[in-house]
């Protein structure tokens, strides 16, 4: 007689959704939810164990931080708030309590820590039935952007205090000639320009017979 070999966090996880299918089947019938609804929960749970398992069997990556880009928001069809299957189906606790144990096990956090593409199976499902969140599923924190460096402070002059900005040029400054000619003084306003005559309009100076 063979021994039978332990089985493995996938199928676990599996033997524990199972079991919650049919208090979701039963119960959510008996409180009066739609089929379609009820089927759609249903392959909502499987497609965690599916992703779960898939990641579970495939090669260990190390953790990486992805980038923080804008992803498109997916079209809404369940419920999206915290412990939502929790409190539309009571029943749900049993299965709630299995999976915490679960995740509380050591080879089920050293699965996850070696693979922890497993998370995006698992958080959900957390999410879902309102488990909080073990170490080993904790998304790392982004480090922060440093802020800008300070400006310098001014420098102080012999009494401690800040020297005063110097003060702005006024309107009657008069500037360098830009061609290295004599300074113009423009303390009175220019005279004002005649009108542009235009080629269309009669000249005013007399013709000459």
């Amino acid at each position: 007689m063979t021994a039978c070999s332990p089985a493995t966090p996938a199928e676990r996880l599996a033997r524990i959704l199972d079991g919650l299918y049919c208090v979701v089947a039963a119960e959510g019938l008996a409180r009066g939810l739609a089929g379609p609804f009820i089927i759609l929960v249903c392959a909502r749970l499987r497609f965690f164990v599916a992703r779960f398992a898939a990641h579970l069997a495939s090669r260990p990556r190390p953790r990486r931080l992805a980038p923080s880009t804008p992803r498109p928001r997916a079209r809404k069809t369940l419920p999206r708030r915290y412990a939502w299957l929790l409190n539309l189906i009571p029943g749900a606790a049993a299965a709630r309590a299995q999976l915490r144990a679960l995740l509380a096990e050591p080879d089920m956090q050293a699965a996850i820590e070696s693979r922890p593409a497993t998370g995006r199976a698992l958080r959900p499902l957390c999410h879902t039935l309102g488990i909080p969140l073990p170490p080993a599923l904790r998304r790392p924190r982004r480090p922060r952007p440093r802020p800008p460096a300070a400006e310098p402070a001014p420098p102080k002059n012999e009494n401690g205090g800040a020297n005063p900005a110097p003060p702005s040029p006024g309107f009657f400054a008069r500037p360098a000639s830009p061609r290295g000619g004599a300074e113009q003084n423009i303390s009175r306003p220019p005279p004002p320009r005649p009108p542009p005559r235009s080629r269309w309009l009669p000249s005013r100076s007399p013709r000459r017979g």
